[in-house]
């Protein structure tokens, strides 16, 4: 039987965006499932995977969180999902670790400077 293939795909569509408290008030896997919500009035699930590259058995346990997403597939997951939740979570979680080792590493110079003085006087 020749059967021609006729592909559905949908269109590129700007990233949707939370403001960042709601991000932050959430977690990665919650962002990952709000992330799928829109992905599936895109694509079905077995498309989605495999647009994604990722295998379709494991697809539900990802999302889930009981198996750990894989970073290299996060951009294909953002990109065909329509939604970005998952890559600002992870941006705010390094914004967050960038301002605490800045603070720890302003404390620990204080912390030093103090003790410099404080052998000086002594001295």
């Amino acid at each position: 039987m020749n059967q021609t293939e006729f592909r559905m795909f949908a269109p590129w569509v700007q990233a949707a965006t939370l403001p960042e408290a709601e991000i932050e008030a959430m977690t990665f896997e919650d962002c990952l499932a709000r992330a799928l919500e829109l992905g599936l009035r895109r694509f079905d699930r077995k498309t989605l995977a495999r647009n994604c590259d990722i295998h379709y058995p494991h697809f539900a346990d990802l999302v889930a969180g009981r198996r750990p997403f894989p970073a290299t597939k996060l951009h294909l997951f953002c990109m065909f999902t329509g939604c970005d939740y998952p890559r600002q979570w992870l941006a705010l979680q390094e914004r967050k670790a960038i301002e605490e080792y800045r603070h720890l590493s302003q404390q620990a110079i204080g912390e030093f400077v103090q003790q410099a003085f404080a052998q000086r006087g002594a001295a």
